[in-house]
């Protein structure tokens, strides 16, 4: 699904064509035929086949929520692998400027470098799970 698809201009209570809906929501008559592939429901009782609103607009948030990954605390998203990874050996680097610590670490699935950024006061929650290493040499032990 393109991430352009957008659901602010569906209306909840109206039907739509398949054309309608494609220009509704910005993407191609083609995407719209492939979400009705996918399970989109759609009213076949007639012709021009219709989709109600509600369901375009369910179905579109559906398709995204399932893209997304959650990740922990203590866990970083490795663009490499596409998905939720921990730290090799349990370490990373750790930057503090403001009120924000940027981790640094070693992704252990693929070696590729990981990074996020937590609140400072979010930082006691890391002990246990993540040895950190202060950007001044100090080593923050967990614990």
């Amino acid at each position: 699904m393109p991430r352009s698809a957008r659901i602010n201009a569906i209306k909840r209570f109206q039907c739509y064509t398949i054309e309608e809906a494609a220009d509704a929501t910005g993407v191609s008559t083609r995407t719209i035929t492939s979400w009705i592939s996918k399970g989109l429901p759609v009213m076949t009782d007639q012709r021009p086949h219709l989709i109600r609103g509600d369901d375009l607009r369910d179905f579109i948030r559906n398709m995204r929520r399932s893209r997304k990954t959650q990740v922990a605390l203590h866990q970083f998203y490795c663009l490499g692998c596409r998905d939720a990874r921990y730290a090799a050996g349990g370490f990373a680097e750790c930057r503090i400027d403001g009120n924000s610590a940027f981790l640094k670490a070693i992704c252990e699935a693929c070696g590729g470098i990981v990074n996020k950024s937590v609140a400072i006061a979010r930082l006691p929650e890391l002990d246990g799970n993540l040895d950190l290493l202060t950007e001044g040499g100090g080593q923050k032990s967990d614990g």
